[in-house]
């Protein structure tokens, strides 16, 4: 088994499609895992000029312990500049969970995401 492998055995299917693996800190307490989402255009902007400017603040998401210790995901949600409506725009995870065939873990850890982003 690959590492590549083991990361999508631990983490909800379909994770990879959209985020990256961008750092990994463990602390005698807890182990930090930080995300960043893929640099790729969501499907309902296809026909607009999308800029990636960066992302939105990190969310901090509590996941299963690991060997007896906390599991914090921080997570980064990417932004685009949208130059066709000259608006800011990132991807709609509700869209995602219901237009495509992903598990419910991710679905749910979608919703969980996108909640946690607004607040």
């Amino acid at each position: 088994m690959s590492y590549d492998q083991f990361l999508r055995f631990i983490f909800p299917e379909g994770m990879f499609d959209y985020f990256e693996l961008s750092d990994f800190k463990e602390k005698s307490d807890r182990v930090e895992i930080y995300f960043e989402e893929k640099n790729i255009h969501p499907k309902e902007y296809a026909t607009d000029n999308l800029e990636s400017k960066g992302f939105y603040e990190q969310v901090r998401m509590q996941d299963y312990p690991m060997r007896g210790r906390n599991c914090l995901l921080f997570i980064k949600k990417r932004r685009w500049f949208n130059h066709s409506t000259g608006k800011y725009v990132s991807r709609n995870w509700k869209l995602v969970a219901e237009g495509t065939l992903i598990t419910t873990e991710f679905a749910s850890f979608l919703k969980a995401l996108d909640r946690l982003s607004r607040s």
